[in-house]
């Protein structure tokens, strides 16, 4: 069974298609692994491990054709039937994980590699490096277990499994509002008033998704609508998915334990290029001492900021800076002291453009050509597809998917969703890449096109960047593809391209005034490029909290209280109190889907990234012939090659922080 077409993927968006298909997807994965394991490792040849390795990409480019509709389908019915294949399929890829007759299979082939020199001249190097992580991954899922402990581990894992996508669910289902009239929501635009739904007496509803509700947060001039809003958003999900979270602490601690480490954490970060918590603690700890000196007088400007406009207004002043007040008034400096009205610099990032600009950079920098293909089928009337070409060859390499507008139900953040990996198959057929981008920017409306802020297009960027990760990726094993690289090293290729959303050649073609076409003028830009760093201190200090909960509550036994933990931190490192009632980890979903004691790794990446941009610094942003260098050195090797080798290989030395801090504002 396989679902690829013409390079694409057919998405399967109805209830009996998806739950026949999830069934279908699960019998021909075991029946492959069946007939390979009565082959007998003893026997086998390449072949079998090319036909391992082919069965691993069928069996995840199948089952993204029966899960994704969760997070994109306007019908509840199939949303829940997506979910409920995925929950299917991946209690299956646990037991799969952990079947010992392959597991020995897997041995006897890499002991007869090792002595019959035939058969080792057969198998490619990436060959022998996908068997060797094969083998650390089967005893990583627990294969080396007793048979009782192995049962109970496997019990673990597929709960895990089960409380990771209803955590997810639960995000993407959520659709609380708030009702406020146009007083209440004083000093925010007419567009994005007439953005929102109202209720049955004329009051505008707010939801918590990101074209709604951040908006407010930083431009609403009524501190209590914004405090309001602040709680809600806060409390996301806090009454159903706080009980996973810690069940699922639990559980992750309890894991580790199986397999005789200290904690999850080290469990999780000894295939990371971190490596240790310890290396982790150190990194985060060695930054926050260089951001606070920074952060304490950015927190005193803004606290005297507050205290001259609520004198101004001729409100009280309580002396204090509430989180409600961080992303307003950091709009209000960056307005006033660097006059960056994101209000007046959006009209010159209408969404079209900076679609057509960004597609124009990557063609230039990357050697590619793209081409719209309207004869896709798409799972929306507002999704478009894209076919990819090298350049130079016109050999077709693939296609992606743009989604990028809120919809009840839909995927909440910006993500890139890999639906269907580049590889070989072992008759020599490659399988192409397909990849869908979900965002929530503002939609359109009957006065003005879609907008985006300066800081939504270097999202679009960004987000790009994971596109052509996967789409330039040109290993042959599905296990290496594209984005399958360590986890704190997969974001610095993306964050290395958000650069190019502050250099006046990419910008140029990027940008058009949604009225007149004229770019984005230079004195925009050099207000733009001024104010990055603001608040510095603040902002990086905030994501060393987000990192500093994950290792904590993945170095606990799981017996912590998360509200009162992210409460404590919170204050501690950020200098901003918790609203009292609230817990945001039930809305953290980067701990339960992906990144649980990882996410250190976005700022851990970043190290990385602007050590690779310092190169094209000292060029061009649209350098083609680095730009070039960059694909074939950092994006085609995958997994294949360890990231800290493929950017020594790009860098021609070894990687170091001075670019990362300079970036930042640390060091001048």
């Amino acid at each position: 069974m396989s679902m690829a077409n013409g390079g694409g993927l057919r998405i399967v968006l109805d209830p009996t298609g998806i739950s026949d298909g999830a069934e279908q997807v699960i019998a021909t994965h075991r029946e492959v692994l069946d007939g390979l394991v009565a082959v007998g490792g003893s026997k086998w040849t390449v072949s079998e491990l090319r036909r391992l390795a082919e069965a691993e990409m069928d069996l995840s480019a199948d089952s993204s054709a029966v899960t994704f509709g969760s997070h994109v389908s306007t019908e509840k019915v199939v949303r829940d039937s997506a979910a409920k294949a995925e929950e299917k399929i991946d209690a299956y890829l646990v037991e799969s994980s952990m079947r010992k007759d392959l597991y020995e299979s897997l041995v006897a082939f890499e002991a007869r590699i090792g002595q019959e020199p035939d058969l080792s001249a057969q198998v490619t190097a990436e060959e022998k490096r996908m068997l060797d992580r094969l083998l650390r991954d089967f005893v990583r899922n627990g294969v080396a277990l007793g048979d009782e402990t192995r049962d109970r581990f496997m019990a673990v894992k597929k709960r895990l499994s089960e409380l990771s996508i209803e955590f997810s669910k639960n995000l993407n289902e959520e659709s609380s509002r708030l009702a406020f009239s146009r007083q209440e929501l004083d000093g925010m635009q007419e567009d994005y008033l007439a953005s929102l739904k109202r209720d049955d007496d004329g009051n505008f509803l707010v939801s918590l998704k990101y074209p709604e509700v951040l908006p407010l947060l930083r431009y609403c001039k009524v501190e209590e609508t914004r405090r309001r809003m602040d709680v809600l958003n806060s409390s996301k999900c806090q009454d159903i998915n706080v009980p996973l979270l810690e069940e699922a602490l639990k559980l992750r601690f309890e894991m580790a334990n199986l397999l005789g480490y200290q904690n999850f954490a080290a469990f999780q970060l000894e295939i990371r290029m971190a490596k240790d918590p310890e290396t982790v603690a150190k990194f985060l700890n060695d930054l926050r001492q260089k951001l606070e000196p920074l952060a304490v007088k950015e927190h005193q400007r803004l606290l005297t900021f507050k205290k001259a406009e609520k004198e101004a207004c001729g409100e009280a002043f309580d002396g204090e800076l509430h989180p409600h007040d961080m992303m307003y008034y950091h709009t209000r400096l960056l307005d006033e002291a660097y006059q960056i009205d994101d209000e007046e610099i959006k009209k010159y990032f209408p969404l079209s453009k900076v679609v057509s600009g960004s597609l124009e950079i990557y063609q230039r920098v990357l050697g590619l050509r793209f081409e719209q293909d309207i004869t896709r089928e798409t799972w929306h009337d507002e999704v478009s597809c894209y076919a990819v070409y090298d350049q130079a060859s016109e050999e077709f390499m693939g296609n992606f998917y743009l989604d990028l507008h809120p919809r009840d139900g839909k995927y909440g953040h910006a993500a890139v969703f890999p639906l269907q990996r580049a590889a070989d198959r072992e008759n020599g057929i490659r399988q192409k890449a397909s990849c869908a981008m979900l965002c929530n920017f503002t939609p359109s409306t009957e006065a003005r096109p879609s907008l985006l802020k300066h800081s939504e297009v270097v999202t679009f960027f960004h987000e790009m960047g994971h596109v052509f990760h996967n789409i330039c990726t040109e290993v042959k094993m599905h296990y290496f593809s594209g984005t399958r690289v360590e986890r704190d090293f997969v974001e610095a290729p993306s964050q290395m391209l958000e650069n190019w959303c502050f250099e006046a050649e990419s910008l140029e073609l990027m940008s058009g005034h949604f009225e007149t076409g004229e770019p984005l003028p230079d004195h925009l830009l050099r207000r733009i490029k001024t104010a990055k760093n603001v608040n510095t201190g603040l902002l990086n200090l905030r994501q060393i909290f987000f990192g500093v909960v994950d290792q904590t509550l993945h170095m606990s036994a799981g017996d912590v209280d998360t509200q009162q933990l992210w409460a404590q931190l919170r204050k501690d490192i950020t200098m901003f109190a918790q609203a009292p009632g609230t817990n945001p980890s039930g809305g953290f979903g980067h701990i339960m889907g992906g990144y649980q004691a990882s996410y250190y790794g976005y700022l851990y990446s970043e190290v990385f990234s602007a050590d690779l941009f310092s190169k094209f610094a000292s060029s061009s942003p649209l350098d083609q012939e680095l730009g070039f260098r960059y694909r074939k050195s950092i994006l085609a090797p995958g997994g294949s090659v360890d990231g800290l080798e493929t950017v020594k290989n790009f860098l021609g030395r070894e990687p170091n922080q001075e670019s990362f801090l300079k970036q930042i504002g640390v060091t001048p």
